[in-house]
């Protein structure tokens, strides 16, 4: 097994040399082989994984199973203690959830990419294993549409990476015996109330049955998917830059309607997906919805417009296709919207704040205080913590200014905040309304996006302050 995860990270590149990883231990079987695999490799110094790596530990307590889950986090402790490995955990906020697995996922998830955030995490190891691939295949085949929902669990996603990918639940348990390593069942991956528990225990059995080698014709059917969509994202990467329009469109980009519309409707849908998957925005890509707006796109007549999700439209201006907030979603008339823009104007310009103290700055509130009650590594990207004795005044809030650079944490170098915000997805109207802190004139918490190397806290921080930012416009909206 040691082999064949060495010989998997290596030929999938999922770590490099110098990586810092977040293995997402539940304290299962899957998890904590993982664990000890990844560990293994490092240690050993495996001749077919020579590049040296770092590992924490990321548990998440949800406390739905009262004395279980706390022994779950008992155990995920000790297996940090005894492999020298920082162990950071996460009390998941109690409470009925309409779609609790679903929720529980995206929660693990904002908690790894916090904790990559704030401390310098680089890759994100989670245990899927063959099964669950399969598992998660058949699901999506009977609950989605389209190609893209069936290329399930890659090796490699973003900072996500899977180890164990390659071998079975059973290969995984029989490491586990084999090598005398504790880990825990969760009863609720017994129970049917959960759709993808029917399908391993009902429906994967009967698959089975049919067709003893159903699972090897899955994985030969990903493997395809895989490869075809590779040659899909360069398909769509040309084509993109031809219906691309020259002008900026207030920051994201504006599309040549007749050019998209003379495409196969195929590359248009293609084309589309691509372009409102970077509006940041939450819009279900159905393929009514998709073929709507190539429609759209034919049509050459005057303007008209599509809603595709709450205060968000496409609209077509002629032979434009812009993505705009939709009429009514800024309150008041043209001229008290145009106050109100002036308002904002002037509301981010440098404003100095206090410890302890409060500042406005456009729809943000910004509080400093001493000793902050929440942890270093906030779940919540609008709470973020300093060195006192580094945060120096005077400290400013302000608006973002051509040529900001600063060093963030855990990337090893300095950045430039532009580019940060590329990386981020920060549509051009919003970035100057993203708040800077500065320390006497030096870059410290770009919010809700990063903190300085320069202003972390470390191990000989005696002091600490904390930065909070509350969305006023929220507020009111609530």
């Amino acid at each position: 097994m040691l082999d064949r995860v060495a010989k998997h990270l290596q030929e999938k590149g999922l770590v490099h040399g110098g990586d810092r990883v977040l293995c997402m231990v539940s304290g299962g079987a899957d998890s904590v082989a993982m664990l000890h695999l990844l560990d293994r490799v490092l240690r050993d110094n495996f001749s077919r994984f020579p590049d040296n790596f770092s590992l924490g530990i990321c548990h998440v307590n949800y406390g739905r199973r009262g004395a279980a889950s706390d022994d779950d986090e008992i155990l995920v402790r000790r297996l940090g203690d005894t492999l020298g490995a920082p162990v950071h955990v996460i009390q998941a906020p109690r409470g009925q959830r309409a779609n609790f697995q679903a929720w529980a996922r995206d929660f693990r998830y904002l908690a790894a990419q916090n904790l990559c955030r704030w401390q310098g995490y680089t890759r994100i190891a989670v245990a899927h294993n063959r099964d669950d691939r399969i598992e998660t295949f058949l699901y999506r085949l009977i609950t989605y549409s389209g190609r893209r929902s069936l290329v399930v669990m890659p090796p490699c996603r973003g900072r996500v990476v899977r180890p164990l990918l390659f071998a079975t639940a059973a290969e995984i348990r029989e490491f586990c015996a084999s090598n005398n390593l504790q880990y825990h069942n969760d009863e609720s991956n017994d129970t049917l109330d959960y759709a993808r528990n029917q399908i391993r225990h009902q429906v994967t059995p009967r698959l089975q049955e049919i067709r003893p080698d159903f699972q090897e014709r899955i994985l030969d059917t990903l493997s395809l998917l895989e490869d075809e969509d590779s040659v899909l994202e360069a398909v769509t990467a040309e084509a993109w830059h031809t219906v691309l329009a020259d002008e900026p469109g207030d920051g994201f980009p504006v599309l040549r309607a007749a050019e998209l519309a003379a495409k196969p409707r195929a590359v248009g849908r293609l084309i589309i997906r691509r372009w409102l998957a970077g509006s940041r925005t939450s819009v279900r890509l159905s393929r009514r919805l998709l073929d709507a707006i190539v429609d759209l796109c034919a049509d050459q007549s005057g303007t008209s417009a599509i809603t595709v999700s709450e205060g968000l439209q496409v609209e077509r201006q002629y032979d434009r296709l812009l993505l705009v907030a939709s009429p009514g979603t800024l309150p008041g008339t043209g001229e008290e919207r145009q106050g109100a823009a002036q308002k904002d104007d002037a509301s981010t310009a440098g404003i100095e704040l206090t410890v302890p103290g409060k500042a406005i700055f456009g729809d943000y509130e910004i509080e400093a205080v001493e000793s902050p009650a929440w942890e270093v590594a906030s779940l919540d990207p609008l709470q973020a913590t300093f060195d006192a004795r580094r945060l120096e005044p005077p400290i400013v809030v302000r608006s973002w200014r051509q040529g900001d650079r600063f060093a963030p944490l855990g990337l090893g170098g300095s950045k430039s905040v532009q580019d940060l915000f590329t990386d981020e997805k920060i549509p051009q109207p919003e970035r100057r309304r993203v708040p800077i802190v500065t320390s006497a004139g030096r870059i410290a918490w770009v919010c809700g996006l990063r903190v300085s190397e320069e202003f972390r806290v470390t191990g000989n921080t005696e002091r600490t302050v904390g930065l909070k930012a509350t969305r006023r416009a929220v507020e009111r909206a609530v």
